[in-house]
């Protein structure tokens, strides 16, 4: 039986750095643990947002929501598609409710003119 080849040895720094030797470790407390790495980002908690795809846009809602009962319709898809993709689901009602409210107020106006 022959013994298997050694496997080569992939060197971890570049060819022009000389490896620095290991300390021997000093007896005494154990040294603190580094803190975790971070990005290098102004930030970071927006970098989760950065795969995310786009929200849909509200501005079909408020059109749809001209039109009547489409507009829920519009909302209920949009804020589902917006979550779907991880984002908020209140902008789209939000849209909704400003319209229904304005023509509330605008018929309420007219009935009394």
């Amino acid at each position: 039986m022959t013994t298997p080849a050694p496997y080569a040895a992939y060197p971890t720094t570049p060819p022009w750095v000389t490896p620095e030797p290991t300390p021997a470790p000093a007896s005494g407390p154990a040294p603190e643990k580094a803190a975790h790495p971070r990005l290098f980002v102004r930030f970071p908690e927006e970098m989760a947002r950065a795969a995310r795809p786009q929200a849909p846009s509200w501005l079909p809602v408020v059109f749809w929501t001209l039109l009547g009962v489409p507009g829920v319709i519009s909302a209920v898809r949009r804020s589902a598609e917006a979550r779907h993709g991880g984002h908020e689901r209140y902008p789209y009602w939000i849209a909704f409710g400003t319209v229904v409210a304005a023509g509330a107020v605008t018929l309420t106006l007219l009935g009394y003119a």
